[in-house]
């Protein structure tokens, strides 16, 4: 690459990160900031320096519930997904038949499908279940929309694990279920924590669902947000901070996973 190439590939993404993450260093300022502050004109980055939103936020019984709520609703995503995409993710990576493309077709549909179609068909069916404002219901519906996404990033894992190894352990008397779960699982645990880790991002950013299906006792913290939306006006330094917590963990697992998404773009595991 020539260098006024560079040059402009390194203008190009740095103006593109700074549009990025632009709204968060503005929403982490706001958070610092009190009412003057916040609503002072011209605006200003850097205000008083105050940690009040926050210990207004903590102390926020219903904020925290729905904290906790998310989390749990998170991490049980997390799990039934995992255990639904491994073995159809394996499954699919070793089916050699001309209905593989269609499967696979079929499960990005589902993924791809916008979830505004599916809030009143599950909002009847949870209704009449009893699955209204329960964490296990928002788990479901969370499931329906990540598998397919898990599956995705898990076949190109599956598929980049050698033949010959399964081959070998078939040799030594291993079950195909035992391969699965002593050769494929362990050469995929990449994969495997890249994809459960976007799954846990995607379950604790969801907002449709979790603000149709749910009402007081199963509220997520994206939801219990908009409680600092009122009559009386809204609360922006409570949002700024609420939204500061509610990033945090997304952030750290984006962190963790960034040596795993390396290997997904090349194509999952080499032989």
């Amino acid at each position: 690459m020539k260098r006024n190439e560079k040059i402009f590939a390194y203008v190009v993404a740095t103006l593109f990160i700074l549009f990025l993450i632009t709204p968060v260093l503005w929403l982490l300022s706001t958070s610092f900031k009190g009412q003057l502050d916040i609503f002072a004109r011209p605006p200003v980055l850097i205000g008083d320096f105050t940690l009040e939103n926050y210990r207004e936020v903590l102390n926020d019984a219903r904020f925290m519930a729905s904290f906790r709520n998310s989390v749990v609703v998170a991490a049980g995503t997390v799990i039934l997904s995992m255990i639904l995409a491994l073995p159809a993710a394996y499954g699919l990576s070793r089916l050699r038949a001309p209905a593989k493309i269609p499967l696979l077709s079929w499960v990005l549909l589902v993924r791809a499908a916008p979830g505004m179609i599916y809030v009143i068909p599950y909002f009847v069916a949870f209704n009449e279940i009893g699955l209204i404002d329960t964490r296990f219901g928002l788990v479901i519906i969370n499931t329906v929309f990540t598998a397919p996404l898990a599956i995705w990033i898990l076949i190109s894992f599956f598929d980049g694990i050698p033949f010959e190894i399964e081959e070998a352990a078939r040799v030594d008397g291993a079950t195909r279920f035992q391969t699965f779960l002593r050769v494929a699982i362990p050469m995929a645990a990449p994969g495997i924590a890249s994809a459960a880790i976007l799954v846990f991002i995607f379950s604790w950013n969801e907002f449709l669902f979790a603000l149709t299906l749910t009402r007081v006792e199963s509220k997520t913290a994206a939801v219990a947000i908009l409680n600092y939306m009122g009559y009386e006006g809204t609360e922006w330094g409570k949002i700024a901070a609420a939204g500061i917590l509610i990033l945090l963990p997304v952030a750290f697992f984006a962190f963790a996973i960034r040596k795993y998404f390396v290997q997904t773009a090349a194509g999952g595991v080499k032989g």
